[in-house]
This record gives C-alpha cells, structure tokens and sequence, in this order.
C-alpha cells in the first residue's frame, strides 16, 4: 500500500475521534460545562493512551497525536512529534502535531485543529515549522507583543501524565531554534570578571558587591534626580544603595534592578572622542534575544521610553526591529556628560540575576 492511501486510512480513523474530553458520566466537558473546561483543564485533564482515546472518542491534540504516533509506527510511517506553545504571563497556549516525510517532501498532518485539518506539503522542514509557527502566532493575537514562543521536538510522553506534568515533560526535551537573530550590545570593562557573565546591581547587592554595585549604580544618579520624574527624588543630592535600588523598580517596575541594559547596535569609534577613549577600557558583547535558550532564561524585557524619558513615547520591539543604525545612533551626542542617555536601550532581566556568558559573543570595535 502507498504511503498516500496509509495516510488517508490513519486520517479516516482519526475523524471518528471528537476534540474534547469525557467526564465521569461520558459528556465531553468542552460542551456540556464550557466553564469548567476554561478554568478547570489543568485540574480534570489526564493524557490518554491511544486505546484509551478509541474508546472515549474523545481527546484535545495532545491524546491525538499519541494516537498518531501509534498509527504511524504500526505503519512504518517516520514521523516527528512537535510540541508549540506561547509563555504570556500566566497564559500558555500550546497545541501538538505530527509530521513526516515523503518523497523529499515534508508534510504536517493536523486533525485536531479543525480549522487547519488535512496534510500540508512542504520543502523543508524549516520552511513547515515557520508556517505552523506564523499560523499558530495569528491564532493567538490576543496576547501581549512581547511573548515568548517555543518549539520542542518531543518523543512519547508516559500515559496519564496531568497539565502541568506534560508542560515539565517537554522541557526535557529537543528546543528547536528557528528563530531569526536579533542582537543588542552590551559594554564591559576589560578587566571585568567574566566568570559568570554579566551581573546585575540587585545581584551584586544580594551578594554583598558593594565596591561594584556603587560603581556601577552611580551612572544612574543623574536620571533618578533629574530625568524619571520621581518625586521622593526630587532635590536629594546622594543617595544610598537601598534607594537607587528603589528608584529603579519605581522607574522601571518590579525587575527594576534585576534589569542588565543592551543597545540595539554596538557604538563605533567615529560617533566622537569620547567613544574612542571608551574603546580603551570596554568590550563589546553582544547577545541574540530570539535565541530560544535565551529567551527561556529571561523573566522579563523592557524596551524602555524614548531617551530614557518616562514623559515620552513608551518603545516596543518592533521599533528596534526595524531602526537603522543611522537612525539608532543620529540622536547621540558626544559632548554631554551622559554620552550614551540618548541611545534608547532595552532592559532585560534573567532567572538567576545574570546574564550567563554562554549567550554572549565578544564583538570587535569598529570605525564607522
């Protein structure tokens, strides 16, 4: 039998199959109480075994797919199963699917998601994941902009596992990273130590880094004083550790001082004098904030108010997307005493209070 007729066979099957789940008393809980489904799934749900599924009739793509996973191996069909899903706040929307290859074709067979039901050709497997992912995104508009979202190849989970079971399930397994690089710099003295990375001033606070945290809290003087409009501010001229530890989580929220700061391009030495003095005693890093393993080390990005200014336009990534490095750094200016307050910058918090040297790469000054 050719592979096509298998697969309509394994598609025949699968029709008879509702999406859902059974309660006790044999209703499928998504119509019979839409309330409990909506805020009760993880609470109720257990993943099926595919003859558990045959004979509810019944089960949301997860216990699909472990019944497509049996149909394929019974029909010597090679097959990947993928695991895609959104982290948005507490909101983590996923959905499972199956694929395989034929011909040099490759080929996403979806049931479960009704409005996508069928098998769609494909070039590569590149170019199958990229559509599932752009389709899933718009599906999905209602969450916030700044989402993270993950591909894991997964093989077969243990029956029975619950929600959030299934979740710490696919951590385990293979990320997929297809996601086009987008970089942003950091400057580092020379003489720093690297060994962790790079740290942020509540880290250095937690672990008694006193010399450094003064440091390096000091450049923030002028902006809590004079520039963020923080009232309890106002008129001070010094202030201790614990308050620019409070003025910026006011400024910036409650990763305030978590936040590590990045520019969107690296600084070169034609933008003044002041810049190539710089270039004597920093290194310039840079890190990929669409690096999948990256992003599931971040707890949070802040991509800042245009030049530092809470009064002014609040930024997004996609205005970082698609600034020019002539645009980025035409409002630089050289001879002020905050050189670099004129760049807008994101801010990002990581797990662990640092930024781990792994995801940087050390990048060369340039002229221009």
């Amino acid at each position: 039998m050719k592979i096509e007729e298998k697969i309509k066979l394994i598609m025949n099957l699968l029709d008879s199959i509702e999406y859902g789940f059974k309660d006790e008393n044999g209703e499928n809980i998504i119509n019979a109480n839409p309330e409990k489904w909506d805020n009760e799934f993880s609470k109720f749900y257990y993943l099926q075994n595919p003859d558990e599924l045959l004979k509810s009739k019944c089960g949301v793509c997860w216990d699909q797919v472990e019944l497509e996973r049996k149909l394929f191996q019974d029909n010597n069909i090679k097959f990947k199963t993928y695991f895609i899903y959104i982290v948005n706040n507490d909101i983590l929307p996923s959905h499972t699917f199956l694929t395989y290859e034929n011909n040099n074709k490759h080929y996403w067979f979806e049931h479960s998601w009704g409005a996508y039901k069928g098998v769609h050709e494909y070039e590569s497997e590149l170019e199958l994941l990229l559509d599932v992912k752009k389709i899933f995104m718009n599906e999905h508009s209602y969450v916030s902009e700044n989402y993270f979202l993950y591909i894991y190849e997964y093989q077969k989970p243990k029956k029975h596992i619950n929600c959030d079971e299934f979740y710490e399930y696919i951590e385990t397994q293979k990320l997929i990273k297809i996601n086009k690089p987008l970089y942003f710099y950091h400057l580092v003295n020379k003489d720093a130590d690297m060994n962790k990375g790079i740290i942020s001033l509540q880290y250095m606070y937690d672990h008694k880094m006193y010399d450094l945290f003064d440091k390096n809290a000091l450049k923030y003087k002028e902006r809590i004083l004079n520039d963020w409009n923080i009232e309890k501010y106002k008129g001070k001229s010094n202030l201790t550790r614990e308050e620019y530890i409070d003025a910026l989580n006011i400024f910036r929220g409650k990763y305030g001082t978590n936040y590590i700061y990045f520019f969107r391009y690296p600084p070169y030495k034609k933008l003044g004098n002041k810049i190539n003095e710089i270039a004597k005693y920093k290194d310039i890093y840079r890190i990929n904030i669409n690096d999948e393993e990256v992003q599931k080390s971040i707890t949070d990005i802040f991509y800042g108010y245009d030049m530092s200014n809470s009064n002014n336009k609040l930024l997004n990534k996609k205005y970082y997307e698609n600034i020019s490095k002539k645009e980025y750094f035409s409002k630089y200016d050289d001879n002020i005493k905050m050189n670099f307050s004129k760049l807008n910058h994101i801010s990002i918090s990581f797990k662990d209070g640092y930024c781990l040297k792994e995801f940087l790469e050390k990048v060369n000054w340039s002229e221009n």
